[in-house]
């Protein structure tokens, strides 16, 4: 009777690690030397190359209408979220849309460069850029746009946005920040004042509706209780009818005034699309570039890329026994 052998061959779908262990260690000193190599050139990097980036971060407070208010509201007796991701969502797409950042560039802040001494001068002066250049411009506004965010506050009450701002410089860093929440109040102002005077305009038609309907029921009402003002009011059968028609139309029109005059009032009054509860601070340290996990990243890549390599090299180029 034959007996198995001890050292049977693997099955084709099994890997054997104790090999590639073997194979690995049998190249540590090049895929040592690989990882040093890929950690020296990300040293290099994180400390000659890359660009210093300084943070400052603001607070603010969106004011709702009246209309968001109630679909808050609404929402919170519904068990549902509030609108704070709808507030996150708005002003980050505000604060980095074309037409915001485009105002940025051409509008002035104080250069406290060591060069500027304090003058007044618009950011693409500031930054060097040609604006006779488009495609330099839309570059410079792509690279801003990534350079500003919008989250909840950390705590997450209240409805409080913390908005975060990066720039090569300190002073930078706030203008740009302080700036840019000027422009944004501006543009959110002009955004509800056009989107206010387009229902204005409707609601002024459907408020003069409902006050020709209301006067032409309550004429009704009056004629036909004229006409038959000698019969009692069991013989009239339509007296109820015309009396719940003009009530109707009454309520209709109270309702559409009332909402007229308050959208007049949210239009002209004057608290601000935003609070701004902390200004644009001037950041005290770098926040960037990540020096250790450049460091740490190269020499990971470095040691699965040399570790990769040398199994590939073993699998492809050296023929099996």
């Amino acid at each position: 009777m034959s007996q198995t052998s001890p050292t049977q061959s693997l099955p084709d779908d099994e890997i054997d690690l104790r090999g590639l262990f073997l194979t690995l260690w049998g190249k540590r000193h090049l895929i040592a030397l690989s990882s040093l190599g890929t950690l020296a050139l990300a040293a290099v990097y994180a400390f000659a190359i890359a660009k210093p980036v300084f943070e400052s971060s603001a607070l603010l407070l969106p004011t709702q209408t009246q209309s968001v208010d109630q679909l808050g509201a609404a929402a919170a007796l519904l068990g549902k979220k509030s609108s704070s991701n709808a507030d996150v969502d708005l002003y980050q797409s505000l604060l980095t849309s074309r037409t915001v950042l485009h105002k940025l560039f051409f509008t002035p802040l104080r250069n406290e460069s060591d060069t500027g001494k304090g003058r007044m001068e618009p950011l693409w002066h500031i930054l060097g850029l040609d604006t006779n250049k488009t495609r330099e411009l839309n570059g410079a506004i792509r690279g801003m746009s990534k350079a500003v965010s919008v989250d909840s506050k950390a705590s997450g009450a209240g409805g409080i946005l913390e908005i975060k701002f990066t720039a090569g410089t300190p002073w930078l860093a706030q203008q740009i920040g302080n700036t840019l929440l000027k422009i944004g109040q501006e543009e959110l102002r002009a955004v509800r004042i056009e989107r206010s005077d387009v229902i204005l305009s409707r609601l002024t038609v459907a408020v003069s509706q409902a006050s020709e309907e209301w006067n032409a029921t309550t004429d009704a009402l009056r004629r036909y209780k004229d006409h038959n003002r000698v019969i009692s009011l069991n013989e009239q059968p339509d007296m109820g009818r015309l009396e719940m028609e003009q009530s109707a139309k009454e309520q209709k029109y109270l309702l559409a005034r009332k909402e007229y005059e308050v959208l007049m009032l949210e239009r002209t009054k004057a608290a601000p699309p935003m609070m701004i509860l902390d200004p644009a601070d001037l950041p005290d340290r770098k926040s960037g570039p990540k020096r250790g996990l450049i460091l740490a990243l190269g020499l990971m890549v470095g040691f699965l890329g040399s570790s990769v390599g040398v199994l590939a090299w073993k699998s492809f180029v050296i023929p099996a026994p």
